[in-house]
């Protein structure tokens, strides 16, 4: 009975964990892509306790992770001196709510207003204790109004794993940066899976599931990335969405993101919720010219539900597009700007032969037709 059982339900069975591999470099984002999160330095000194410090005005942060009881780490950027540029890090590496006893880290300024810090190690818990990871911080700063940081991670997991009989090198990338690799998201704010196949390499988003040459799976990612487990899942039921117009639509969600060439106008995706992320539709003039509209959302756009009962229609999506021109006057100059936007107020731009066309002129005129002009406008 129990072969019987095996045979009949083999989807049921679970996938064994595929162990990964801790890789880190500081040139991490050549390697795994340029996932970053930009920070904003806080508005309020913490009560924590800090270094000797040379500026009256250093400058914090919060690293958000779920990794630490608190959910965030703090870090401090300091100046050499009274009057010089912020060239000193201070990060809360072990998580004990102090940064006057982290070693002090000095920069390496590429220009007057960048300085990158390199790899910082930052000690996280998990169910097996302690684990390290690195963190990449880049300072800028044009003028006290506009100083802002962008955090990098700088490490991934990395190894050949066994997927539909084969052996594919597969990387997991914190792509949100806040020390985890399986966050799922209904806004795309999500972490990455690289799959090398064949020299063919593939991103596709941590979700519930995960696509790979037209399979379907279920994940199961740990979360500080040590392992996955990949199980086929032919039970899932998919429904049908229709749309018009549109040649490729992607949308994403908890289940992951899609992006679908559309046939016929449909296509199906596995039961769920999700949102638009973009859509394009590509067509070619009497002379055999190819016009392509592009279109992206904002991540809080709408969410849709599929279920496999009762196709659903996408109303609001592609065509028509609507130009607008706006103006503003700024000392005594009046500066103007056209757009393309879509039905839901999406952003739409346009192509001609994958380049941009012309740009398009703007036509003046007064009442009296005393004034009379026509300009061209510029991109950028």
């Amino acid at each position: 009975m129990i072969w019987a059982l095996i045979l009949l339900f083999p989807c049921t069975l679970a996938a064994a964990p595929q162990w990964l591999q801790y890789r880190t470099s500081s040139r991490a984002r050549d390697i795994i892509g340029g996932s970053s999160k930009f920070h904003r330095p806080e508005k309020e000194t913490p009560q924590i306790t800090l270094p000797a410090l040379s500026t009256d005005k250093p400058i914090f942060i919060k690293w958000q992770t779920p990794m630490d009881p608190a959910g965030f780490r703090w870090a401090v950027f300091d100046k050499k001196n009274k009057y010089g540029p912020y060239i000193v890090l201070y990060f809360d590496t072990n998580g004990d709510g102090r940064l006057d006893d982290e070693k002090k880290v000095e920069g390496r300024q590429s220009n007057e207003y960048e300085t990158e810090f390199g790899l910082t190690p930052v000690l996280l818990d998990s169910p097996d204790g302690k684990i390290t990871y690195h963190l990449n911080l880049r300072f800028y700063s044009y003028d006290p109004e506009s100083t802002y940081i962008y955090a990098y991670s700088g490490c991934w997991y990395e190894g050949q794993i066994e997927l539909n009989g084969k052996k594919i090198l597969c990387r997991l990338i914190d792509s949100n940066v806040n020390g985890t690799f399986n966050d799922k998201s209904d806004n795309f704010d999500c972490d990455q899976i690289q799959l090398d196949s064949g020299g063919d390499s593939l991103h596709i988003a941590v979700g519930n599931f995960l696509e790979f040459k037209d399979a379907l799976y279920r994940t199961n990612i740990a979360k500080d990335g040590a392992f996955l487990e990949l199980t086929p899942a032919p039970d899932v039921a998919f429904g049908t969405v229709s749309v018009a117009s549109i040649n490729q639509l992607t949308m994403g969600g908890l289940n992951g993101i899609y992006t679908r060439q559309v046939t016929d106008g449909q296509f199906r995706l596995p039961e769920g919720e999700y949102r638009v992320r973009n859509w394009s539709i590509t067509r070619k003039d009497s002379r055999g010219v190819e016009w392509r509209l592009e279109a992206s959302y904002p991540s809080q756009r709408d969410k849709f539900k599929v279920s496999a009962p009762a196709p659903l229609e996408l109303t609001k999506i592609g065509e028509p597009v609507f130009s607008s021109v706006s103006a503003r006057a700024l000392e005594g100059s009046f500066y103007f700007n056209q757009s393309l936007t879509g039905q839901s107020g999406e952003r739409v731009s346009l192509y001609r032969s994958n380049r941009q066309p012309p740009a398009p002129k703007l036509h003046i005129r007064n009442k009296t037709g005393e004034y009379d002009r026509t300009f061209s406008l510029e991109y950028g």
